[in-house]
């Protein structure tokens, strides 16, 4: 009868320890796959940051040999440069718009900040593109995904109109030299910044875990089930040893 007993708890004990490993979070490997991935492209564009104008105007040969550039001149640049323009004025600054460029008015000299179509923040999104690879492995429903899809694409893209408002707005109070040298080395930052930021968020509040067990979402349910599992499989081996 102790006998019984004893292997009666401990079955319910490994049966509880189970339960508990399953509850832990299974995306954890993905969350580091996607962490190491933003160290290195951090480390490779600290590194060449030097680099960066000639591997840029290897990306705009590409892109202007499919015609991309076409699109983003046309219909990207004149909207995000009114948008712009709406953001600084929310700041106090006067400015004005044409189709590609934005006046500034620095008590009666006016700056002209001009938006290029390769300025419009399109290789954060090829970057942005690397991360899924890593950043939506992992038992996660498709829901989620999707989700986490989309919010880092909205993301991504008001971070750039954020970034491009911030260089217009360092012309404005420092001159036009400070603000090329922003524009070049400090929007590089600030993208790999916001991946960061962004993948924390979604591997802590975004991605749900796929077929999560029912006693995962209840493990109180659980302890109570295992208790009782052992109080049934105490009181049949003390039927048998009788």
């Amino acid at each position: 009868m102790q006998a019984g007993r004893g292997w009666a708890v401990i079955r319910t004990t490994r049966d509880l320890h189970l339960a508990v490993s399953v509850s832990e979070p299974l995306e954890g490997e993905s969350k580091r796959s996607v962490f190491r991935l933003l160290l290195v492209l951090a480390a490779i564009g600290l590194m060449m940051l030097p680099f960066i104008t000639t591997f840029n105007e290897f990306l705009t040969r590409l892109v202007e040999s499919i015609g991309l550039n076409v699109v983003l001149r046309d219909w990207v640049v004149p909207t995000e440069t009114k948008m712009i323009c709406v953001l600084l004025d929310m700041q106090g600054i006067p400015c004005q718009v044409s189709t590609s460029t934005i006046y500034l008015d620095r008590g009666g000299f006016i700056l002209p900040v001009y938006i290029s179509w390769n300025c419009v923040g399109w290789q954060s999104f090829i970057l942005y593109g690397f991360t899924l690879t890593t950043g939506l492995q992992g038992p996660f429903t498709r829901l989620s995904k999707v989700e986490t899809f989309a919010v880092g694409l909205m993301g991504t893209f008001l971070v750039n109109l954020l970034r491009m408002t911030s260089v217009a707005g360092v012309a404005y109070g420092f001159g036009q030299l400070p603000a090329v040298i922003y524009h070049d080395y400090g929007g590089t930052l600030i993208i790999l910044l916001w991946l960061f930021a962004f993948w924390w968020f979604s591997h802590g509040w975004l991605l749900e875990p796929a077929d999560v067990p029912a006693d995962v979402e209840h493990p109180e349910r659980t302890l109570r089930e295992v208790r009782g599992g052992a109080r049934l499989n105490a009181a049949s081996s003390k039927e048998r040893a009788t």
